[in-house]
């Protein structure tokens, strides 16, 4: 049985991101928005299964630690390269640009016109009118999705994910437990990210992960859904 990560640290604030009628941290959301060019790019290494020896070791290594709970649309698509969700009427798209050590490196875009999105998310846009979503307070993603185009190359999926964010140095750390909407047993995903290649591949040996295969959230998702 998964881990409830509700009760792994009482007290600790959860903050909500859902990209349909709760509003999200806007402070937070421009932050995420700035982070556009390559130069921001980072390297992600991410593993799948719950890992309490890596845990417990990431733990006492950390400096900061938080926890939140995020509700997110993806959008799979046939392009493994674009990994792309749905969040407060905008579709937040990450490009993989190069695999280097094992460690997938991702720059990330936000879209918030149909235009500027690369296909068939342009369209995807279009059809779930994000448009009118920017424009009103509350807006219904859940039945937008309900009638998207059968005809779209995309397929929508909600997941819950109830996180714990660390801090290690110039390093971001992550542990989640993911639900999959209709499914009945959540995923488990420990991820790594950065920009300092070196630091996480001393951080990817000191977790044991050097022999783990990297698997993205949008490829685990395309098989975990179908």
């Amino acid at each position: 049985m998964g881990r409830d990560l509700s009760s792994a640290h009482p007290g600790v604030p959860i903050s909500h991101t859902v990209g349909g009628d709760i509003p999200i941290d806007q402070e937070r959301f421009v932050s995420e928005q700035r982070k556009s060019s390559e130069g921001d790019a980072r390297y992600e290494f991410r593993v799948w299964g719950e890992h309490p020896k890596a845990l417990k070791k990431l733990e006492s290594m950390a400096s900061g630690e938080s926890l939140e709970e995020i509700e997110d649309c993806y959008l799979l698509i046939d392009d493994p390269d674009l990994n792309a969700k749905v969040r407060k009427s905008a579709i937040k798209v990450k490009q993989l640009l190069s695999v280097e050590r094992g460690f997938e490196r991702w720059s990330t875009e936000w879209h918030r016109d149909a235009d500027s999105a690369p296909t068939p998310l342009d369209e995807v846009f279009e059809d779930l009118d994000l448009a009118r979503g920017q424009r009103k307070k509350r807006f219904d993603l859940d039945k937008a999705v309900e009638e998207m185009d059968d005809d779209l190359d995309a397929r929508a999926v909600f997941v819950t994910k109830r996180r714990r964010h660390f801090v290690v140095g110039s390093i971001r750390a992550e542990v989640t437990q993911m639900s999959i909407r209709g499914r009945k047993a959540p995923l488990h995903t420990f991820a790594i990210e950065g920009q300092d290649l070196d630091a996480l591949d001393a951080l990817r040996r000191e977790l044991g992960f050097k022999r783990r295969h990297n698997q993205a959230t949008h490829v685990k998702l395309e098989k975990e859904a179908s």
